[in-house]
């Protein structure tokens, strides 16, 4: 028998090596493996073994124990959502933003067997395809050694294609034996090795871990527990550069302080991006077209729902006799810093000062949609579109969030109804919440019908959807 002290002693000692919590429910499945390993090592007592485990040599016998306690289930360009905004927003900016240097760094950070950082890799090579003269740094590592060896053999079953169209799949793999062998150029793009994230001290400059614009580390974050995603989180932020970006799975980082990173909130999900270090007295550099400038309020200010008009009373923002404005706007910040029960509240308040007001059920819908609750963010998207007739990020989210369920007539309907508005518009107008003007958004409307009106069926959902979909609560 295992007494409480000495299974406290044991979870805590996994955690400190691995990161990994022990859930309720696997207590006895731990206990199991202690004496199951123990035995296989010919240690006679736990405490034996206990000793080997606080050594340095033990380090494959952790590795066994993340396997058993953490899940190896991905496959090929997994969460289309995600993906959509790794391809149509953030590795075209990142890519933008090196076009001098020709450098990019990319890592994925518990790999698994690789289907995840292929991805990665694809979507660079169709978003750069012709890469003579650019250091391209794309790294995987997990910390199963198992795991790693998979994926550098870049062979894989059926399974990993469940959400793959065929097309893809023929692009960049060929059939071979039993297995889909992927094509040796994307292959090579991709440096493999087994790394403990919290055993291993990163950034390393001894090591390709460092100075990242890009990190993924989805669905690893939820097997740690609250100290080592803090700690871990904390080493992401120092291997990033400036302006670089740490993508996680949709609520893992919820509720987590996380120092030096800005939360942006896009209908995909939530983006975490390191701070940009502005020298004092040095004039920004003029806006480029097609972004869009922020006004970060004083993050100092403690923002309640009774004090948000007061708050964000400021000359650099348009002043409104409707509170339901400051109190979306204080919902916005709030959503940016990564306070989102908070931004519901101060969206209630705002519905309560305007119960006509279509934003709050924008955002609203936008928060819903990150708890996962996809039919309360298509309730609040209705009622917005109800308030108001014009709004057409409304139709745009909720179109993707039908194409999301499977139904394509009604996602194909809400996108036209949305091309319809915007071609009344000016061209030069912005379209509130999304950062681009009507003309702008009539192309990628009318690139997407003709891309629908070509497709096979309405009734097959399309791969990456072609509108770019950059909304964010800020």
């Amino acid at each position: 028998m295992l007494s409480p002290d000495q299974f406290d002693e044991f979870r805590q000692l996994l955690a400190q090596k691995t990161g990994l919590r022990v859930p309720p429910d696997a207590r006895e499945r731990f206990i199991g493996m202690l004496h199951e390993r123990a035995a296989r090592r010919n240690y006679a007592t736990l405490k034996e073994y206990q000793t080997f485990l606080v050594g340095d040599g033990a380090a494959g016998e952790w590795e066994e124990f993340a396997r058993a306690f953490t899940s190896s289930e991905t496959f090929f360009f997994r969460d289309h959502g995600q993906i959509d905004l790794l391809r149509m927003r953030l590795l075209p900016e990142l890519i933008a933003r090196h076009r001098n240097d020709k450098t990019l760094r990319l890592w994925s950070a518990g790999c698994a067997s690789g289907e995840e950082v292929y991805s990665l890799s694809m979507l660079v090579d169709m978003l750069l395809p012709m890469r003579d003269g650019w250091n391209i740094v794309i790294f995987g590592t997990d910390i199963d050694s198992e795991a790693i060896a998979r994926a550098q053999r870049g062979r894989y079953g059926k399974w990993s294609f469940r959400m793959v169209p065929a097309e893809l799949q023929q692009r960049y793999f060929h059939f071979e034996g039993n297995e889909w062998v992927l094509d040796e150029r994307i292959r090579r793009m991709v440096t493999f090795r087994v790394a403990n994230l919290v055993g291993e001290m990163f950034p390393d400059g001894g090591s390709e871990l460092h100075d990242m614009d890009l990190i993924l580390c989805r669905n690893v974050f939820i097997y740690f527990d609250p100290a080592a995603v803090s700690a871990v989180a904390a080493k992401f932020v120092a291997t990033l550069v400036e302006g670089g970006y740490l993508m996680a799975a949709h609520t893992e980082l919820i509720g987590q302080r996380m120092q030096g990173l800005e939360s942006s909130l896009f209908a995909e999900g939530v983006v975490y991006q390191r701070h940009v270090r502005v020298p004092a007295y040095v004039a920004p550099p003029p806006v480029a077209a097609g972004m869009v400038m922020r006004i970060v309020p004083d993050r100092s200010a403690q923002i309640t729902p009774d004090n948000a008009a007061q708050v964000h009373k400021s000359p650099l923002l348009p002043q409104s006799q409707n509170p339901a404005i400051a109190l979306c706007t204080a919902a916005r910040t709030l959503a940016d810093r990564g306070e989102y029960e908070l931004a519901e509240q101060m969206c209630s308040k705002a519905l309560d000062a305007d119960p006509l007001a279509a934003l709050p059920y924008f955002l609203l819908a936008q928060l819903a949609q990150l708890k996962g609750d996809f039919e309360r963010a298509k309730e609040c998207l209705n009622k917005a579109i109800y308030l108001d007739h014009h709004c057409v990020a409304a139709y745009l989210e909720l179109a993707a969030l039908h194409e999301r369920s499977g139904d394509m007539p009604r996602a194909h309907a809400l996108r036209r109804a949305a091309l319809g508005i915007v071609r009344t518009m000016p061209d030069g107008e912005q379209i509130e919440q999304y950062e681009r003007t009507a003309g702008e958004l009539v192309q990628w409307l009318e690139q997407w019908e003709k891309s629908a009106n070509n497709h096979d069926s309405a009734d097959k959902p399309m791969f990456m959807s072609a509108i770019p979909i950059t909304s964010r609560l800020q």
